[in-house]
């Protein structure tokens, strides 16, 4: 990209930074509302990827955006039942029927990247492939400036550069409650003789907790949850450790014998700690999915935070650009207002398994110190993007 294109652009133009489903969505949402977006994302990875239990909450969220049809594709499956063995050693089932809503979609989360991404683009926002390297802050609104040299200017940043919140991180404190991580695989079958049992299951161990989901075309994705200091040593590099870790569960091990799931690769390690900013907005910037709030995988409402926010900022916006001065800050009160309760929430639902509560895992998630102020994050923690004020 060259400077060229960014003379066009106005200073009342919104640029979204970063990609992803808030990204997408809240370009997308942006458009539905008249307004000029600059959507600054990098070429999407083609690559399996965790998150995808995306829960029934999801889905008039996607129809305010005229997405809906998007669940309806046979790459998704709709989750019908579901299984936990949490703080009982019995495995317990919930059914759909039983619940307002359903349980949610088990999807496919390239495909529905990729459908998302189209909508952004259909509705008209500008999409450029890059990253931002320095963003400025003028008197009139944003320099910016890619990693390939491009520069442009923009009125408001919406930041949705997911957990490294690259800009609202640098405005505001970031808090971190934990330091989980995900170990993330995508198990096939052996044979295609075998049908596998069509649901999600959840199971609490020692060190953690296990999630497992069969999608729509057959794959099993197979996630552990735990601290970092409590995995395997070089898990990432081992497929023996990790077919041994695997092995210590009770019903994930025995999901994956009896479907006949070959553990052929080593699992990704991704971090899934809870972390969010003190405030996701400013007078000329907004944060929106997990750049401003991520939370413990254990909710099921990541991609549904990605969605919720997206639409919401994109609504405080366009109401701060018509004049209303205090949108921006109802829409960080509603964000703040939400990690609150999510706070409480995981604190019941962790407080639920008495079984390990000797074990390190459990001990840090119960005791008063974690639920204390959590700690902040230093700007120097994670990838970065200069940024300077002024001139």
């Amino acid at each position: 990209m060259t400077a060229d294109p960014a003379r066009s652009l106005s200073e009342g133009t919104v640029a979204v930074i970063g990609g992803g489903i808030a990204g997408a969505a809240a370009s997308a949402a942006l458009r539905l509302r008249g307004l000029p977006v600059l959507w600054i994302a990098p070429p999407r990875e083609d690559r399996p990827r965790a998150g995808e239990s995306l829960a029934a909450a999801a889905r008039p969220l996607l129809e305010t955006l005229g997405a809906g049809r998007f669940l309806d594709r046979p790459v998704h499956r709709r989750m019908e039942t579901s299984f936990s063995n949490w703080g009982t050693r019995a495995l317990l089932e919930r059914s759909a029927m039983a619940l307002p809503g359903g349980l949610g979609t088990a999807i496919d989360r390239n495909a529905f990247e990729k459908d998302l991404l189209g909508l952004a683009l259909d509705s008209g926002a500008t999409r450029l492939p890059t990253s931002v390297h320095t963003a400025c802050r003028t008197d009139s609104g944003w320099w910016l400036r890619t990693i390939d040299g491009g520069t442009l200017t923009a009125g408001l940043l919406v930041d949705a550069t997911g957990r490294s919140s690259l800009i609202g991180r640098r405005m505001t404190v970031m808090r971190r409650q934990d330091r989980m991580i995900a170990a993330v695989a995508f198990l096939r079958q052996r044979s295609s003789d075998i049908d596998p049992t069509r649901t999600t299951l959840i199971e609490a161990v020692p060190d953690g907790w296990w999630y497992a989901s069969l999608l729509a075309d057959g794959c099993l994705a197979v996630n552990h949850y735990t601290d970092p200091d409590l995995l395997p040593r070089g898990l990432g590099r081992d497929q023996e450790a990790w077919g041994r870790l695997i092995a210590d569960t009770c019903y994930i091990s025995k999901w994956i014998d009896t479907g006949g799931f070959e553990i052929a690769q080593v699992p990704d390690l991704t971090s899934a700690g809870s972390t969010w900013l003190d405030r996701a907005a400013g007078p000329d910037w907004i944060a929106v999915g997990d750049a401003a709030a991520a939370f413990d995988p254990l909710s099921a409402h990541g991609m549904t935070t990605a969605l919720w926010t997206a639409i919401n900022a994109a609504e405080a916006v366009s109401r701060s650009l018509a004049g209303d001065t205090a949108a921006l800050d109802a829409y960080a009160d509603r964000v703040a207002d939400g990690v609150a309760r999510f706070r409480a929430e995981q604190t019941a639902i962790y407080r639920r398994e008495r079984r390990f509560a000797r074990h390190p895992f459990w001990t840090r998630r119960n005791t008063p110190a974690h639920h204390a102020q959590p700690e902040p994050i230093r700007s120097t923690e994670g990838r970065q993007t200069e940024l300077t004020t002024g001139g």
